[in-house]
Formats: C-alpha cells, structure tokens, sequence
C-alpha cells in the first residue's frame, strides 16, 4: 500500500491545470445567484406575511357594517325605483 506522504508529495510536484485559473469566476457567480435567491424568497415571504396579517385583520375588525346591494337589479337609490315605490 502506498504512503499518504509520497502520494501527496506526488500531488504537490504535479502542475496545476489551466481551466483551475477560470473556476474562480463560475464560483463567484454562483454565490452570487444564490444570494440573489435567497433576497427573493425573503422578499416574497415578507410579502405573503403581511398580506396574510392585513387579510386577517380586516376580516377580524371591519370598518362598516356589509351593506348588501343588488347586483344587476336596479339600486336602491336609483331614481326609478325610488318612483316606483
């Protein structure tokens, strides 16, 4: 069995590859994408979150009482009607 130090020693004498100059830029760009990514997902998480809290509130506490109106007969205060009663 070969020895870890003369297989690493091997490994050090070897000249390094030329595409290991151009791994940097492929690297950074990922890292790059992935915090990109990530600012989205937050991003769209805090938006669900407050749409869900505004939707939960205003559900809760409403402003005003429901007022039904019809909605393709004639309107309590249109005139006709107002006429015809």
């Amino acid at each position: 069995m070969a020895d870890i130090d003369e297989l690493l020693g091997a490994l050090a004498a070897k000249a390094t590859p030329a595409s290991l100059g151009a791994i940097d830029d492929g690297v950074m760009r990922g890292l790059a994408e992935r915090r990109e990514s990530a600012t989205a997902r937050r991003g769209m998480i805090m938006a669900v979150g407050i749409a869900a809290v505004v939707g939960i509130a205003g559900s809760v506490t409403p402003s005003a009482p429901a007022q039904a109106e019809p909605l393709f007969g004639v309107p309590s205060g249109a005139p006709s009607h107002l006429l015809a009663d």
